[in-house]
C-alpha cells in the first residue's frame, strides 16, 4: 500500500482519488478555493461539483489544515489543480522543502519559453526542470477521461508516461484498478503537449457544431473535416514543441505518436463532447466574439484552451518566420490564434486544408 496526496479537490484531482484509494492510502487536499468543497467532503456528502459520493477511505484536508507529514510521507504527490492553481502546489513543495519521490501531473498546458518568442514547455518540463529533487520521477497523465465518468467507475483508459517507462510502469501498478485502465510510454513531452493541445485545437473542432445547425442537431460532416485536421496539427505541433526527441519511444508499429493514440485523438474527442473548451467553440461558431464571451457568457470560467493559445503564440510566429513551422499547414492553430490575439470572429474556409 503506498501513500498518495492529490494536491486540488477539483473535479480531476478527486475523480483521481477514486482509483486510487482501492489499494491505497489517499489523501486528497483541497486549494484555498476549494474549502466548500473539502466541507462537504468531510460532512460525508456528496462532492458539490462532481455530485458523486466519494469513497469513504478518501481523507479530505483543507488547505488550512494540511500538516508536513501528508506531503513528506508521500510516496507520490499528484497536482491535480487546474492550470491557475500550479503555483500554489508548487509553494507547497517549496514551504515544506518537499523533495517528492514520484511527481504526478494532471494538471494540463503550455508555459511560453523564456525568451518570449522560444519554445513553450509543458508543465510537466517546467516542473521537472524547477524541481529540486534531481532524482524525482514524474510522470505525466493523459488521455480522454471524463471526471464524473471515473467517479462513477465508468470504464475509463488513459496513458501515463515518463522519460523512463519503468517509472510510468510503477504509478500504473499503484493506480490501475479494473475500471481504470493505463497504457504506459516514453513519449513524456508529448503526451504533455497533446493534453494542453487538445483543449486549444477543441475550440475550433466545436465552432463547427455551433456553425452548421440544422434541426436535427449539427452537421456532423465539418466536425470531422476538423477533428482529423486537428489531430494531424497536433502531431506537428507537439513534435515540435518535445523537439522531436522522444522519436526514439516510438519503438514498433503498434506504439503510435501520441497525436494519433489516447492523449491525442481520444482526448480530443471527449473534449469536444463537451466542457469549457467546446463551450466557447460553440458559441464562437455561432458568430459570438472570443472577447466578448469571455467577459460574459463565460466570465470568471478558466477556458484552458485559450491560456495554452496565449502560451503558444509567441514562439508559434518565430518558428513560422524561421521555416520550422510551415502556416500552410496548420490553417486551424492560424485560425484559432487570430481569435485569441486579435479577437477576430472564428471563420474557416475548408479551402485552406491542405490537399
Amino acid at each position: 500500500m503506498a501513500k498518495i496526496t492529490v494536491l486540488g479537490a477539483g473535479v480531476m484531482g478527486s475523480a483521481l482519488a477514486v482509483p486510487a484509494c482501492e489499494r491505497n492510502e489517499v489523501t486528497l487536499v483541497g486549494s484555498p478555493i476549494d474549502d466548500s468543497i473539502i466541507r462537504e467532503l468531510q460532512a460525508g456528502r456528496h462532492h458539490p461539483t462532481l455530485d458523486v459520493m466519494l469513497p469513504s477511505g478518501i481523507l479530505a484536508v483543507r488547505a488550512n489544515e494540511l500538516q508536513a507529514e501528508h506531503l513528506l510521507q508521500a510516496d507520490v504527490i499528484i497536482f491535480g489543480v487546474s492550470s491557475p492553481g500550479i503555483p500554489w502546489a508548487l509553494d507547497l513543495l517549496h514551504r515544506f522543502s518537499v523533495r517528492p519521490n514520484m511527481l504526478a501531473l494532471v494538471t494540463k498546458g503550455l508555459i511560453a519559453g523564456r525568451a518570449a518568442d522560444d519554445t513553450p514547455l509543458t508543465y510537466a518540463q517546467a516542473i521537472s526542470q524547477a524541481n529540486t529533487n534531481p532524482e524525482a520521477r514524474v510522470v505525466g497523465i493523459g488521455g480522454p477521461c471524463i471526471a464524473k465518468e471515473l467517479a462513477l467507475k465508468i470504464p475509463t483508459r488513459v496513458t501515463f508516461g515518463a522519460h523512463r517507462e519503468s517509472v510510468a510502469d510503477e504509478l500504473r501498478t499503484m493506480l490501475q484498478t479494473d475500471y481504470y485502465r493505463v497504457a504506459t510510454t516514453e513519449q513524456f513531452t508529448e503526451l504533455e503537449a497533446c493534453a494542453a493541445l487538445k483543449n486549444f485545437l477543441c475550440i475550433g473542432v466545436s465552432a463547427m457544431i455551433g456553425a452548421y445547425k440544422h434541426d436535427d442537431g449539427y452537421a456532423k460532416n465539418p466536425v470531422a473535416g476538423l477533428f482529423n485536421q486537428a489531430v494531424h496539427e497536433m502531431f506537428t505541433l507537439s513534435r515540435w514543441i518535445s523537439n522531436s526527441q522522444e522519436s526514439s519511444a516510438i519503438k514498433n508499429s503498434a506504439d503510435l505518436p501520441a497525436a494519433f493514440d489516447l492523449p491525442g485523438l481520444g482526448d480530443l474527442h471527449v473534449t469536444v463532447g463537451g466542457g469549457r473548451n467546446s463551450r466557447l467553440g460553440r458559441y464562437l461558431g455561432e458568430g459570438a466574439i472570443l472577447q466578448d464571451v469571455m467577459q460574459t457568457t463565460l466570465k470568471g470560467v478558466t477556458v484552458e484552451g485559450v491560456d495554452t493559445g496565449r502560451q503558444l503564440l509567441p514562439g508559434f510566429r518565430k518558428a513560422c518566420h524561421d521555416g520550422i513551422l510551415h502556416s500552410a499547414d496548420l490553417p486551424l492553430t492560424q485560425r484559432i490564434l487570430a481569435c485569441i490575439e486579435n479577437n477576430e470572429p472564428f471563420a474557416f474556409d475548408f479551402c485552406d486544408l491542405p490537399q
